[in-house]
This record gives structure tokens, sequence and C-alpha cells, in this order.
């Protein structure tokens, strides 16, 4: 990396000088429309917290500065996790809430957490870069023929690349699972009716619960991810769920939307800036400041869920007990007072303090493995890849929760 700061402005710079009094964070409709930027930022510059009600009429407040989402992220016995991490997801909170180990709290959480550990660690994550980066030139050589395609679509297996194998999940399973927790993430076509659209969500999570469950029942490997799901039903004293499976579709879900969704926005940024293009293709590698600045570019997670165990008061507003708090990373990850020129790509960017990975108790397990991909991808892309541009509009995922591209028609010349 070049030892000079390589500032890239952004295409657009939010203007929120427009926008109502009172925005509206849920609406998800408008994720897919337009950048939410000038929302997050006017919210920012307002005392407090946004506090706003659901169509349900459920309320819910939001932290959009970046101190309080670290506040919120960081105190786990006042913002509780066990019930779910997402607005849309509430009522009686997530069917895996107090059993999935991103739903629980400590001491619960450690417990679950444990087993998984050795298997995430930054040296055994280094073991698992050739097998990685042979599987993903696989996905490359396949594509190579193609002078226009859908990325997303010709790269659909792209995080089973990386997890596949570390989930313990056959090869000949991988199209499928990663067609499947696209779906599941919103990531598909809207629906002729809600009854419809909600038809296609649950297909796609009992496809996934359907693989899952036969890699359980298989039994997976004692080094794999899954293999050591069962052990989980040893933390969390509940007989009336499978805890295991719902460890294994946690660890599935939470894994598989950060490497690519990180990948489709940095592409969409180096297709239409020439200059960071240029700088990119003169790297002779991909280090961590690229893709801690593409993380924090990204946001692949828009929000967190809470629930306040006690009363508390957050950003000067009083926040009784029991209610929910939405931590919005995508917000944080842009803060003016914490990241200089922060709507700027700066790929030497140092200090980096993004939350894309969360921070706390629950900061990601997986993140040294899918820093690892994500280096390695880019790596690749440099070492195969001429030229490329935009072959059409990206379409973005209909989501409050991920930020994410569901169809990224690229023009390439290949190397």
């Amino acid at each position: 990396m070049s030892p000079t700061p390589v500032d890239v402005p952004a295409p657009t710079s939010p203007d929120p000088s427009d926008l109502p009094d009172l925005p509206d964070l849920y609406d998800e409709s408008q994720y897919a429309a337009r950048a939410m930027h000038p929302v997050w930022s006017a919210l920012r510059s307002r005392e407090g917290l946004h506090r706003q009600q659901a169509p349900d009429g459920q309320e819910f407040y939001a932290a959009t500065r970046h101190a309080d989402v670290r506040d919120v992220l960081t105190d786990h016995g006042t913002y509780s996790s066990a019930y779910s991490t997402m607005l849309t997801v509430r009522g009686d909170g997530d069917t895996a809430a107090g059993a999935a180990i991103h739903l629980t709290d400590p001491p619960v959480h450690a417990a679950v957490k444990k087993p998984f550990a050795p298997l995430m660690t930054m040296q055994a994550s280094l073991r698992l870069q050739r097998g990685i980066r042979a599987r993903m030139t696989e996905l490359f050589d396949a594509v190579r023929d193609r002078e226009a395609f859908d990325f997303c679509d010709a790269m659909i297996t792209l995080p089973m690349t990386i997890t596949g194998e570390l989930m313990g999940i056959p090869r000949e399973q991988w199209g499928v699972t990663g067609r499947a927790t696209v779906a599941a993430m919103g990531g598909v076509e809207a629906a002729g009716s809600e009854y419809e659209r909600r038809f296609a969500l649950f297909e796609a999570h009992t496809t996934i619960m359907t693989v899952l469950g036969d890699v359980l029942e298989d039994g997976a490997p004692d080094d794999s991810v899954s293999g050591r799901c069962p052990v989980t039903a040893q933390a969390v004293a509940d007989d009336k769920r499978d805890v295991a499976l719902l460890n294994a579709y946690a660890f599935l879900m939470g894994a598989n939307p950060t490497v690519p969704q990180t990948v489709h926005q940095t592409l969409v940024l180096l297709a239409s800036d020439p200059d960071l293009w240029s700088w990119f293709r003169g790297q002779e590698s991909t280090d961590q400041r690229f893709v801690d600045e593409a993380l924090r570019w990204a946001s692949p997670v828009n929000h967190v869920l809470r629930r306040t165990t006690k009363d508390t008061t957050l950003a000067g507003t009083a926040v009784p007990a029991g209610s929910l708090v939405t931590a919005w990373i995508a917000s944080a990850n842009r803060d003016e007072s914490v990241f200089t020129d922060p709507f700027a790509f700066r790929p030497d960017r140092t200090p980096n303090q993004h939350l894309a990975f969360g921070v706390g108790v629950h900061r990601c397990i997986g993140q040294h493995v899918a820093a690892l991909g994500l280096r390695t991808f880019f790596d690749l892309w440099r070492e195969r890849v001429r030229s490329f541009s935009l072959d059409g509009e990206p379409r973005h995922l209909v989501s409050n929760f991920l930020n994410g591209v569901v169809s990224l028609p690229l023009s390439v010349s290949w190397k």
C-alpha cells in the first residue's frame, strides 16, 4: 500500500436540508430506492435519539451517532440481545431468541461461543487461506469467458467458497444454499402480493433449515462449525427447540452477507471511479487498511436491534425498560465526529474505527475469516481483471436490516 493517503470523493454528498422533520427509518422499500445517508446525517445532527413507530404501532428508538451506537453494543447488561437483532422481527421476538449465539447474553453467550472460538482465530483463518484461494479461483475461472454478466448471479456461491467447508456443508449443496441465503435476506423480486413474498421467504428459510438439518444428522466433521453446534445444547437449557440447528442457521446467515455485500458495493465504487481503479491496480496486494475501509464504506448491516432490561438514558433521552433500541451501524460508520471526510473512500484510512463487525461481546466471531476472504477476492480481481464497468444499474436489497446489492451487471475485460 502507498504510504500517501489516497482520498477518493464519494459520487454524491448527502444533503439533509430537504428531509422531513420526522424521517421514517422503518420503510424497507426506500432502502432499495435511494441512499439513506442524508437521513442518518440529519439525525446525527439532532439532539437525543430518533423515536418513531413501526407500522404495527410498536415504538422504537434509533441511535445514529458512533458514540451512542458503541454504548448500545457494549452495554449488554442494559441492551439485551436475547430478543431479536432485526427491527422487522418483533412481537414475541425471534424464534431463536435466547438460544442462538447472536441472540444470547452473557454468561450463556460465552458458553455458546466457546466451542467455535478455536475455529475463528487469526491463526486458524490463515490455515484456510490456500483452500479459499483455490475455491475462489475456480469461481473466477468459470466466468472468465464472459464479457458481460450479472456478478451477483454468477458469483452466487462466493461466500460459500469461504464458509462452505468451514460450516461443514457438502460442496454439492453450495449452490442451493447460496441462493437460499440471498432469498432469505429478501434478495428476490417483489412478489405480486404480500402473501407471495412471505411464501418466498418461508421457502428460502425452509431450504436452509433442510440442508443444515441433513448436515447435522449425517454428522459434520468435528473441526467444522456444524460439527460443533450440538455442543451448544449443553449451554442452553432448552429441550423444546433444536438448539444445534438454530446455531448452525445463525452462523450461516451471519457469515454469508458480509463478504459478498462488501465486495458488491466496493466493485460499484471501483467501476465508477477511474482514479480509484488505477490506484487499486497499482497495488501489489490488498492489505487490511483497504479491507477495513471497504467494510466501513459498505456497512453490510444497517442496524442491529436491542431491548432494554431497565430504565436508562442514552444521548440525553430517557429510555424505559423493555424498549426497543436500534443501533444504526451504517450511520455510525459515516459519523463526521469520528471519521475525517466520512463520505470519501480513503483506502489508507488510519485509524479506522468502523463498526461493521460490531463491538463488545457480540463482535463478529468470524471477522478474521471474513477479512481473509475479502483480501483473497480483491487480490484475484486485481490479478485477473484488466478493466471493468457497470453494464446497467445495480439493484439493491429491499431491507432496512441489510445494505445489499442483489443484481450487479458488469462488463469485464479479462487479462
